[in-house]
């Protein structure tokens, strides 16, 4: 590495390495969830017939299985050597490395946009807001945020406690007490 320049190699090589492992990753997921079906089946009879033995096994056998499938890309990955991929990644064409930016970059909008259809309900909208504020405006490590969150949720809680909503009864015309009370 010419210049010490690190943290851009290091960034290239996890982006080169991060697709093919993924789509490893994927494929021995696949593999895994085909075969943890017929291990229920075998525990489902064995069970049927009393063998408690044999449940256990077939139990095992499947957590093996799901820890292959983490061990094997996380095994590939410490066994490639940096240079190697280094080179895939000086061989990809500009067209793809473009794309892979543009891909990243979409999983960011598709991330925010799965919290916003979850968070989407006229109450919780100004915490949403307040959130992005608090972390663009200060310089917050992620405890302090977390902190700051439970901070207003309990205040949040204890104002609509004691706020208009007829001392919690469903159906006393304060949606936030009524949706507090479902809850």
């Amino acid at each position: 590495i010419k210049g010490g320049d690190f943290t851009s190699v290091g960034i290239n090589v996890a982006t080169a390495a991060a697709i093919p492992l993924a789509v490893a990753g994927l494929f021995l997921t696949m593999i895994v969830r085909t075969i943890s079906v017929g291990l229920v089946h075998t525990a489902d009879n064995a069970a049927k017939d009393g063998n408690i033995a044999a449940v256990e096994r077939a139990h095992l056998f499947a957590l093996v299985l799901q820890g292959l499938r983490i061990a094997i890309p996380a095994a590939l990955l410490l066994a490639m050597p940096a240079e190697a991929v280094q080179d895939v990644l000086n061989m990809m064409p500009e067209w793809l490395k473009g794309g892979m930016a543009v891909g990243g970059g979409m999983v960011v909008a598709v991330g925010y946009a799965m919290v916003i259809n979850m968070m989407a309900t006229r109450e919780v909208w100004p915490f949403f807001a307040l959130g992005f504020v608090f972390a663009a405006v200060s310089d917050f490590t992620l405890i302090g945020l977390g902190t700051i969150g439970v901070a207003i949720a309990l205040i949040y809680l204890n104002l609509s406690k004691k706020g208009g909503n007829g001392g919690g009864a469903v159906g006393s015309g304060d949606p936030i007490g009524d949706i507090l009370e479902d809850y």
